[in-house]
């Protein structure tokens, strides 16, 4: 678990990064900061997901199996 708060914490840092660097340049950095923030946490969470689902569990890492194109036999 705590892998998973350390990997959204990475992605808000960045987010916020993001954020503040658009804000300086466009000169809306109160926008910007909130955008790159909720952006960072969602980004942070998706990745902290995929990497603790199942199948990473099971095989080690987070790629599936099989190919889309393993699927279908001819």
């Amino acid at each position: 678990m705590e892998k998973r708060g350390q990997t959204i914490g990475i992605g808000l840092v960045a987010g916020t990064s993001i954020g503040v660097v658009v804000g300086a340049i466009t000169d809306n950095i109160g926008f910007w900061i909130a955008i790159g923030t909720a952006i960072g946490i969602v980004v942070g969470a998706v990745i902290a997901t995929v990497r603790t689902s199942p199948a990473a569990e099971d095989s080690g890492d987070s790629r599936p199996d099989t190919l889309p194109s393993d699927t279908y036999e001819e």
